[in-house]
């Protein structure tokens, strides 16, 4: 409220903050586009919001915006994680880094380790919602989060460093030089990160000195781009990310020997032609993924703490590989300055290798192995939208997508998403879309594979209003959502036989609200603020059930960013999580689960042009939560250093 009152009383101050609805995005029509024009839900997160947050993951960072909330984030390094957009189930959100998927067929819902991706390595990024599959393809249920790179610089060479230490024995480094030389452009990128970090697992009795589970990790980037002509160019972009964390048995239960490694690759190489009317690009990506999870020994510190508890594993080793091939030409065509059009043909081939041997007090466990000879699968999709723009303050895209899948057959989705300006500050718009899911290689081909699976579908409707004023520089949205899924893939055991499989059975429908807000507070900063409701049921054999699990139904996320001087920069920030469902097998606590609240702060002081100190103190009100029963959330931390950028 506070926000929406100070949006219509401060719009007439002057401030030197960016014109946020004047950026130019790709994300939500794959074509450069003032974030203004478009009538479609998306929010960009630039490089000085990045640079706030310093030492935070990726998904620590996303969980500050409405309708974003990852289960996990903010507990031990490394941890599973859970990411969920308007309550969508985890893999119905696609994940891109410079327009090309990030998948990974290894995992059960082809979702992708947010933990390789480091925010140091990244320009900003474009949250776009809603069902967007008819110009991003699968898993865009729910919306897309598109992760662009750094790329070279002005000058012919520009090196930094960073150095930050913290709670936990925390070090986090990273070197970078950029430039640009002629028609070659450069940006390499070294990060360093290891902490000693603290227990995964709860300790509910207290005082049975479970250990640290820390972490070392190293994550490479370069960006390489040579304009072979005025109308040509040729990019490359490597992701090398590596890491080694120590994990526990499960809630509630340590372990000493158990460690999971991670090695992922991502290679994009994309030519680029823009002449005239037209712009055409053709790329060609790699996202390859090794991972082990290893429990080396029988000095289980769960077994020897809690003789009961003889179900854990005391001995286990597993492996998951997958590798994504992605080749695509799109582009996109202007008829005048009133209408375009953008279009484009996609191949996906995927496959996997996956084993799992344990010992347990049962006796030994062998899963059948997953062999990339057979688990693979293939994507073709043809996709085209008419994009018609300020047509008496009219402006609509209408489009559709064929896809062909190797497995189960054809699918198509459609957009319909009109958007009138009323008069110079609001626009009202309308989106109706839908989406799909192909079902992943683990879910075709383990041992309860189902090659008979269909596509998860969805129709995803919306119903906004956004205003702007002072020259863009505040703006308030206000969305109204909807989203039905059916032929949900669900995880089936038949109750007589105990035989388990997957199948399409369930539905799922959800509904919300999200208020968004950017306010400038005189000449000195922003307040940005934004809140979301979330509520949904799914359908089980003709049966409603509550199924939202571990996902709140109130979020509400307070930054205010100041600059009292052109050195210093404040910026403390609020997040509260209301109460939500536990986890179908959360044990140990009260259901729901009670909302809690978190306060940090952010400070920084320039030295100099060269030279930045900063602190960031996160949770500082030492507040004692759980994202999931019997795992830890961090307490108070902090992460202090500097940097220098010549």
């Amino acid at each position: 409220m506070a926000a929406v009152i100070l949006h219509g009383t401060l719009h007439a101050q002057h401030e030197t903050v960016n014109k946020d609805l004047d950026e130019v995005v790709v994300t939500a029509t794959r074509k450069e586009q003032k974030q203004s024009q478009t009538g479609k839900v998306i929010t960009v997160i630039d490089r000085a919001t990045l640079e706030n947050n310093p030492g935070k993951s990726l998904t620590e960072i996303l969980n500050q915006y409405a309708g974003l909330f990852t289960v996990g984030a903010n507990n031990a390094p490394a941890s599973n994680q859970e990411f969920y957009m308007r309550g969508a189930a985890t893999g119905n959100t696609l994940f891109l880094i410079d327009g090309i998927p990030l998948q990974d067929p290894s995992f059960i819902t082809n979702i992708y380790d947010l933990n390789n991706i480091k925010p140091e390595h990244i320009e900003r990024i474009e949250i776009l919602k809603g069902a967007q599959s008819t110009l991003w393809g699968s898993a865009a249920v729910a919306g897309v989060i598109n992760i662009i790179t750094k790329k070279g610089g002005e000058k012919s060479i520009s090196p930094s460093v960073s150095l930050a230490y913290g709670t936990y024995n925390t070090f986090q480094g990273d070197v970078s030089i950029k430039g640009s030389i002629k028609r070659f452009s450069y940006n390499v990128i070294y990060n360093r990160t290891q902490t000693d970090g603290f227990s995964a697992a709860y300790d509910s009795i207290d005082g049975r000195s479970f250990d640290k589970d820390g972490l070392r990790q190293n994550n490479f980037q370069a960006n390489l781009q040579y304009r072979i002509s005025d109308v040509l160019s040729i990019q490359l972009m490597s992701n090398y990310g590596q890491y080694k964390a120590d994990a526990d048995a499960g809630a509630y239960a340590d372990d000493y020997d158990i460690t999971a490694r991670s090695k992922t690759f991502i290679n994009n190489l994309g030519l680029h032609y823009k002449r005239g009317k037209t712009t055409l690009h053709l790329t060609q990506s790699f996202v390859r993924s090794d991972r082990f999870h290893y429990d080396d020994s029988t000095d289980v510190g769960a077994l020897r703490l809690d003789p009961a508890a003889t179900y854990y594993t005391v001995w286990s080793d597993a492996g998951y590989k997958g590798l994504s091939s992605v080749t695509e030409l799109y582009g996109n065509y202007h008829f005048s300055s009133h209408a375009s059009i953008v279009g484009g043909v996609q191949y996906i081939a995927q496959k996997t290798d996956q084993h799992y041997t344990s010992i347990s007090n049962y006796g030994p466990y062998d899963a059948l192995p997953i062999s990339s000879d057979s688990a693979k699968a293939r994507n073709l999709s043809v996709y085209a939208s008419l994009l018609l723009a300020e047509l008496k303050r009219f402006n609509i895209e209408i489009g559709g997508r064929y896809n062909h899948f190797s497995v189960y057959g054809n699918n198509t989705t459609f957009t319909f998403n009109p958007s009138y300006h009323i008069g110079d500050g609001a626009i009202v718009f309308l989106n109706v879309s839908s989406g799909y899911n192909t079902p992943s290689l683990y879910q075709l081909y383990s041992e309860y594979g189902n090659r008979d699976l269909k596509p998860e579908k969805s129709i995803n409707y919306e119903l906004g209003l956004q205003t702007f004023m002072n020259d863009n520089r505040n703006h308030l949205r206000i969305v109204a959502f909807k989203r039905d899924i059916k032929d949900l893939i669900i995880f089936y055991t038949n109750p007589d036989t105990y035989v388990s499989q997957y199948r399409n059975r369930d539905e799922q429908h959800d509904y919300g609200f999200e208020v968004e807000s950017n306010v400038v507070v005189g000449n000195i900063g922003r307040w940005v603020n934004n809140f979301s409701y979330i509520n949904g049921n799914g359908t089980n054999d003709g049966e409603k059930i509550r199924n939202l699990y571990r996902r709140p139904n109130f979020t509400f996320n307070s930054t205010l960013t100041l600059n009292p001087s052109s050195r210093l920069t404040l910026a403390p920030a609020f997040r509260f999580v209301g109460e939500r469902l536990a986890g179908e097998y959360d044990l140990g606590g009260p259901n729901p689960m009670p909302a809690y609240y978190t306060v940090d702060c952010y400070v920084a002081y320039k030295v100099n042009r060269w030279l930045k100190l900063f602190g960031d103190f996160r949770n500082i009100t030492d507040q004692k939560y759980f994202d999931v029963y019997g795992y830890n959330s961090r307490r108070f931390n902090f992460l202090a250093g500097l940097r220098c950028s010549l």
